[in-house]
């Protein structure tokens, strides 16, 4: 997800901010990185590490629905202590875009000989559930890219997010390279919130900045393009078929190369029956195997 993408930018770039919005205390102590665990090739969104060597945090964002996400944030906090060989405190932060994607994470509790001494209870951030007001109040400018995130309208976000802008535009205690970089994060929290305002609609309010010439931006229209295509080819096989399976709609969502979407969307077209259909999809996948 280029959210995450996002997210972990702001986290890796600004990490006493971003912890700020957990409480905890000392931020400028840590320093942030990504850690991926070698036995099962397992990548943690983001690791910020205290440099004394006794306290660690570990930070999961979750922009989509997974049942799993928190059994694998279990297993990932797990591996940590056996892979670092780390004995301190390890604070363990799960970070939801939505209420709606903490709703579908399974929750879960581990029972060790009829106890729940080892039950586990991350820390439970919902971007949504959070108004405007609170992260205002932690006076950071660093954390204004965050906004558009919160409990608030697409008509309220355009009305206030010219001023979110020029505020990054004008922090005089940031050098230039940081007050680009952080304009470029809330534009892409823009486009991702304001996903039916036209990218020249962005970068009006970001002033002097074009997001299509940015990575983020680069990366968002990747994936509207993406969408767009996956919808178009769930609306032929609704209309050939008249249906869609849930099968190809699982495959059509792990596929991240437009090309190969285009080229399916070809093939089903000239498909007149299911089987014709499935050999595409069998055709792109291959021995099981996912298109990436």
């Amino acid at each position: 997800m280029a959210t995450d993408k996002l997210i972990h930018k702001l986290a890796t770039s600004h990490a006493a901010a971003v912890l700020k919005l957990f409480k905890i205390p000392d931020g400028d102590d840590y320093q942030a990185g990504s850690f991926t665990f070698k036995e099962v090739e397992n990548r943690r969104d983001i690791i910020f590490e205290k440099v004394s060597g006794d306290e660690a945090v570990l930070l999961e964002a979750q922009g989509y629905d997974d049942e799993y996400f928190l059994h694998r944030t279990v297993m990932g906090r797990m591996m940590y202590h056996i892979q670092k060989k780390f004995t301190g405190k390890l604070r363990t932060i799960v970070m939801f875009l939505e209420e709606a994607h903490y709703r579908a994470a399974l929750k879960l509790a581990h029972h060790f000989d009829g106890t729940t001494e080892l039950a586990f209870q991350p820390t439970i951030f919902i971007f949504d559930q959070k108004e405007v007001a609170e992260l205002e109040n932690l006076d950071d400018v660093r954390l204004v890219p965050l906004y558009p995130l919160c409990k608030i309208s697409p008509e309220r976000i355009k009305m206030m997010a010219p001023t979110w802008a020029e505020r990054i535009k004008t922090a005089a205690e940031l050098p230039e390279v940081e007050r680009r970089g952080l304009r470029e994060l809330l534009g892409g929290f823009l486009m991702h919130r304001l996903k039916e305002s036209h990218i020249e609609t962005i970068n009006q309010i970001l002033g002097d900045l074009k997001m299509e010439d940015t990575q983020a931006g680069k990366d968002l229209i990747e994936m509207g393009s993406l969408q767009t295509k996956r919808e178009d080819i769930i609306d032929l096989l609704t209309f050939k078929l008249g249906r869609m399976e849930e099968a190809w709609q699982d495959e059509l969502n792990t596929i991240r190369d437009l090309v190969i979407l285009k080229t399916l969307y070809r093939t089903i077209l000239q498909a007149k029956t299911h089987k014709q259909v499935q050999a595409a999809f069998d055709a792109v996948f291959g021995n099981g195997k996912k298109a990436r």
